[in-house]
């Protein structure tokens, strides 16, 4: 079945409204003490350090366990691509959307990846704010050469969540009534993993913002190169 896309109204739901929510969300953040505040309640003043930094929660499950369990259906995503070669397979008629679910579900971490090696952007456990030996840049500040790059920004484990996002728009055109359901499976994710991290001292909560943005304005990118002729 060929499903055609009002142009306008699909730029405006989701290019526009979510462009100028993120740009707000971040100007909040960069000129507050909100990712401060927040994060001054998972440290302990005290004791110098991040209670849950090393807790068997957070740090077995939630951040190993769960990069491996994305990592797993991120292999049986391969499988189906794969699958949807062969002649006579039930997934033949979705190669095209399943190229697409591929790509956009990779963009996301890779985007995200190559952004951690060259930002000056530190963890939260990195700062010496809270027991560390590094300033507090945010993005708009200057950067001091002798620094070394931060490795920490965006979050990467909150976008290897968020890269579900990608299923709202696979859903859009295979689905349309499942389109939430992916949707809420990304956000979900990548909340959780992002929310561990900040509990732990990783990633500020900007830093989860960011790899949101990216993760979601990468899929809608390539599903508006892979399916451009569907809208009208």
């Amino acid at each position: 079945m060929q499903i055609t896309i009002n142009s306008i109204s699909f730029i405006k739901n989701h290019l526009l409204l979510p462009l100028i929510a993120f740009v707000v969300l971040l100007l909040c953040m960069e000129f507050t003490q909100l990712d401060l505040w927040l994060a001054s309640h998972f440290y302990n003043t005290e004791l110098k350090l991040w209670p849950y930094r090393e807790h068997w929660l957070t740090q077995t499950v939630l951040h190993k366990a769960g990069r491996y369990i994305v990592y797993t259906i991120g292999v049986m995503l391969l499988l189906c691509w794969l699958t949807a070669f062969r002649s006579k397979s039930a997934l033949s008629g979705y190669r095209k959307h399943l190229t697409f679910l591929l790509l956009a579900s990779l963009a996301g971490p890779l985007i995200i990846t190559y952004l951690k090696s060259h930002t000056h952007i530190y963890c939260p456990w990195d700062l010496a704010l809270f027991g560390g030996n590094k300033p507090h840049i945010r993005l708009f500040d200057a950067i001091d050469n002798r620094l070394t790059v931060g490795h920490c920004f965006p979050s990467g484990h909150s976008g290897l969540g968020f890269t579900f996002v990608s299923l709202y728009f696979f859903f859009l055109l295979v689905k349309p009534i499942y389109k939430y359901h992916g949707l809420v499976a990304g956000l979900v994710a990548g909340f959780i993993f992002g929310i561990n991290q900040e509990i732990r001292g990783a990633h500020f909560f900007s830093h989860d913002v960011f790899a949101l943005a990216i993760c979601w304005f990468s899929s809608l990118l390539l599903f508006m190169i892979f399916f451009c002729r569907q809208f009208k």
